[in-house]
């Protein structure tokens, strides 16, 4: 089931679905692993006392459930949900930047202050899920098709490493 009537060559789809699932399934894994300073993110977020623990376990899993969906036949359906799950965090991020509230963006890994910049990485990542499910022209993966797509993802991640350490490093007060 494709959500978008675009068709495209594999690798279009391929690469930005094993990137995207990469990216959950690092998040949720990070989120699950100190559970507890997620749940201090998401009171810092305002979350109900009531919802803490439910939701400190549903979210990391569901970025860890749509991650395995991007990489499987189902992977429409991981779309619909990364772009779900990524437009809620970008709405739930500008609300509180738009409070002036200064938090911790909660987003698994290393402590990055609340920005513009962030929500506007959400909205361009949730733009990822438009190609992810797209149909597939009539053409077999093959053995370098995989190895571009692992390529891809590779060098993806480094980038997203070296933007990420750009915003931490602009973010912090400079020494006299």
């Amino acid at each position: 089931m494709a959500i978008t009537s675009l068709t495209l060559d594999p690798l279009a789809v391929w690469i930005p679905a094993a990137w995207l699932a990469t990216l959950l399934l690092h998040a949720g894994i990070l989120k699950l692993q100190d559970r507890a300073l997620f749940m201090q993110h998401l009171s810092a977020y305002r979350v109900p006392d009531a919802l803490l623990t439910p939701l400190s376990g549903i979210l990391p899993l569901a970025e860890i459930g749509i991650g395995v969906l991007l990489l499987s036949p189902a992977r429409a359906w991981g779309a619909a949900g990364a772009a779900s799950l990524l437009l809620l965090y970008a709405l739930s991020m500008a609300w509180h930047r738009s409070a002036g509230r200064r938090l911790d963006c909660g987003c698994g890994g290393e402590p990055q202050r609340l920005s513009w910049t962030l929500v506007l990485r959400n909205l361009l990542l949730s733009g990822l899920c438009l190609p992810i499910s797209a149909e597939w022209l009539p053409r077999e993966m093959q053995i370098a098709d995989y190895a571009v797509t692992l390529g891809a993802v590779l060098l993806g991640s480094l980038l997203w490493a070296a933007f990420h350490q750009v915003l931490r490093q602009t973010r912090q007060p400079h020494p006299v």
